[in-house]
């Protein structure tokens, strides 16, 4: 029985939302199930695990609140890439050059296994551009590409430094002067990735539930017990895939994460308007510390993605406020006409303290595959490889996530520091850029 149609209204207004395929109707659990994995969350960490698990003949259930691919997962910039919230270059000074560079390998296996995903899918529709450029918001000198380079050669990586020549040829932008180029980034549609996910899972026996809510775990001699209002799961192992709501499941884990808001907008079709603009079939980022991204999609329309706060509130005049980001940036457009938003959405994402995933064993069965937050589509799928690994065939490659344990994020103190830093951030990238100052260049976000 699929769930009521109030459920299904849940998906929020989206471009995602508004081109995706058809989106099977889960149902609820109802009554007492047996697995050999239960999993918390029907996103992509939960989905790749999922699809991962059933691949290698376990018996698996997936128990999502809302609707598969509701939060994070089915609103995000749709960027596949290489690293993590934290850069690679900060964990190569605190970590050391041999556990950096596996963790950096870690995330390259999740980018490729979110292609290799499509590909078996037989779903290219999913694959929507490929390369990324980290465009830098001041002149970053001489010496910018051999930084770059020695950074690729410590990581295993294969970005490249481009001159601002090259930026200008495909971005028409006095904000943007040299970048880092990743060939091996792409971008995809995200909500329907999710979608065809939880198919697959299905379609290999794997059951999936939505309108699921778990309320509580708690674990019987060897089994963990998720328990929803009108159901429950029993499984020898337990994994909670949740973002930024888990909330009373696990305590130390819930306030470990600390819930960010993000907004995208998606514009009108643009014509030739965009097309002088933007020369570039992938994905753009900039250095500053609260960055925008953006992307050419339907061949004319501009995805734009910035703004990061701790009030997970919509904003009144959301749309207004994305124009403005997008206008900063290509101020020529004003001569086209207006830039007019048809979309534009807040997404909730779930950040640690440390800026790391939580992947591992919190007790005996019960393991976590949490706080992706600011780089998430490849890294969930990083995260699911070594679950599944672990859960399956008994690996520890998971235990080098244990330099990055749960840390209590401050609760409602810690939003409002966090807030403060982001504001002190803004005003820092506009100070560096009125005096042409060198702030922290595109190695800072590799």
């Amino acid at each position: 029985m699929p769930p009521p149609s109030s459920l299904i209204a849940h998906y929020p207004t989206s471009w995602y939302t508004a081109t995706r395929t058809h989106a099977e109707a889960w149902p609820v659990l109802k009554g007492r199930l047996q697995a050999d994995v239960a999993i918390v969350g029907g996103g992509f960490a939960g989905l790749h695990l999922a699809r991962l698990l059933v691949a290698k003949g376990r018996r698996v259930v997936v128990l999502e609140r809302q609707r598969v691919g509701w939060g994070a997962s089915g609103r995000n910039g749709g960027f596949v890439s290489p690293g993590f919230a934290e850069s690679s270059a900060a964990l190569l000074k605190h970590l050391g050059a041999d556990t950096a560079r596996r963790l950096f390998a870690h995330s390259q296996a999740g980018v490729r296994l979110v292609e290799q995903v499509i590909g078996e899918l037989q779903r290219p529709d999913l694959l929507m551009g490929r390369g990324q450029l980290t465009c830098c918001r001041t002149a970053q000198g001489p010496a910018f590409g051999d930084q770059v380079n020695s950074l690729a050669h410590a990581l295993g990586a294969r970005f490249e430094p481009w001159s601002s020549l090259q930026v200008h040829s495909v971005l028409q932008t006095h904000r943007y002067h040299e970048a880092v180029h990743d060939p091996d980034s792409f971008q995809i549609h995200p909500l329907n990735l999710a979608l065809a996910l939880a198919s697959d899972i299905a379609r290999r026996s794997g059951h999936v539930f939505e309108g699921s809510a778990v309320q509580s775990i708690r674990r019987q001699g060897g089994v963990w017990a998720a328990h929803t209002a009108k159901g429950s799961v029993e499984a020898p192992e337990l994994v909670l895939a949740g973002n930024a709501d888990l909330g009373p499941l696990h305590g130390p884990l819930a306030r470990s994460v600390l819930p960010v808001a993000t907004y995208v907008a998606v514009t009108e079709p643009m014509g030739a308007a965009l097309k002088d603009c933007v020369r570039w079939g992938g994905a753009v980022t900039d250095t500053r510390r609260a960055c925008d991204y953006f992307r050419v999609v339907d061949g004319d329309r501009l995805l734009w993605g910035g703004r990061i706060t701790t009030d997970t509130r919509e904003p009144r005049g959301l749309r207004r406020l994305m124009r403005r980001h997008i206008l900063a940036v290509f101020p020529q457009l004003r001569a086209h006409g207006e830039v007019n938003i048809a979309f534009a959405w807040p997404g909730i994402m779930g950040y640690a303290v440390h800026k790391m995933p939580f992947i591992g064993q919190l007790e005996p069965g019960l393991w976590v595959s949490s706080a992706y937050g600011g780089h998430g589509v490849g890294q969930t799928a990083a995260g699911a490889i070594l679950l599944a690994n672990a859960i399956t065939e008994g690996d520890d490659e998971w235990r080098r996530y244990q330099a990055f344990p749960l840390r209590w994020a401050g609760g409602p103190l810690g939003r409002a520091a966090t807030q403060a830093a982001y504001w002190w951030m803004q005003a820092r990238d506009l100070w560096d850029e009125a005096r042409s100052a060198r702030p922290a260049t595109a190695l800072g976000r590799m």
